[in-house]
């Protein structure tokens, strides 16, 4: 059966459910259907980058993609601050994101390797929702509270109703060249901001549990040109065994919603610290270079 597309879908403007109110806010669109000047934006990214096994990160990757064999095994967890969001007029939210370095996807008739999303945590509800059905991203909820920071350390955690599943710690932390920061300086293994992300868009049919509406890889470039990054700070790899990561037990009982996602990560070998970055970028980025690839 052949179903006719809707009026507005003429449009070229985003639209969410419910439908019958107009064109959707928005980080990609206005008012207007405009998009945002995100150059006043501000962004803290906090990443700990570690060695881990192929096995163990392929197991938590959909079929049609694996760590390149010939590569190290990378996984990084990675903090954003967000400030002064055009779309939110001038509020910002946390994220935390998994990615899993060295990953091809092979679904596609041209090879891409990249950083892939494993799953991507955030404190406020607007932008999962954008973030999942405009992206296709894998957006959860967590209460992600802004860093503690004690002198020359941060500490950020990650929780859900109370129960705290993440903690992240990072002491020593010492201000480098922006120049060497891994938004400028090609790192071994895939970066996010360095060669893009690759995700997988998954969205189940209404009332047929087991299959799909919309299955399909999607690719987010690296943005175009260089970042403007404000600040770098790192710390010597000799002190690499003192940042601590921490994922508790994933539990039904505390974690009905996460528990699934929380076990695996806690499962996933964290082997040696390869990296220690926090970059804060001037102007931020709608994203609007995502596209599907197969």
């Amino acid at each position: 059966m052949t179903i006719a597309p809707l009026s507005f879908e003429s449009t070229g403007r985003f639209h969410r459910v419910p439908i019958g109110f107009g064109p959707a806010p928005t980080p990609r669109q206005d008012a207007e259907g405009n998009r945002f000047d995100w150059r006043k934006s501000e962004a803290t990214t906090v990443g700990v980058t570690y060695s881990s096994d192929h096995d163990a990160l392929n197991s938590i990757l959909p079929e049609g993609y694996s760590v390149d064999p010939s590569k190290e095994a990378i996984i990084m967890y990675e903090v954003m601050e967000l400030r002064n969001l055009p779309w939110l007029a001038g509020r910002g939210y946390n994220t935390l994101g998994v990615y899993i370095g060295n990953v091809k996807c092979t679904r596609t008739s041209r090879l891409y390797e990249g950083s892939y999303m494993a799953v991507l945590f955030e404190s406020f509800t607007d932008p999962i929702t954008t973030g999942r059905e405009e992206l296709g991203f894998c957006k959860l909820y967590a209460d992600l509270p802004d860093a503690i920071t004690e002198g020359s350390s941060r500490i950020h955690t990650a929780s859900w109703f109370g129960k705290q599943f993440l903690r992240l710690e990072i002491p020593g932390l010492q201000d480098n060249d922006v120049s060497e920061a891994p938004a400028h300086s090609p790192r071994p293994w895939t970066h996010p901001t360095q060669t893009g992300i690759l995700h997988h868009r998954y969205v189940p049919s209404v009332g047929q549990p087991g299959k799909h509406d919309a299955s399909y890889s999607t690719w987010c470039p690296p943005p175009a040109g260089s970042p403007k990054v404000l600040r770098y700070q790192t710390i010597p790899p000799s002190q690499f065994d003192k940042v601590k990561l921490d994922i508790a037990e994933g539990k039904w009982e505390e974690l009905p919603t996460l528990w699934n996602v929380v076990e695996s990560l806690r499962r996933i070998p964290r082997l040696e610290v390869k990296e220690v970055a926090v970059q804060r970028f001037q102007g931020a980025s709608d994203l609007m270079a995502n596209q599907r690839i197969d």
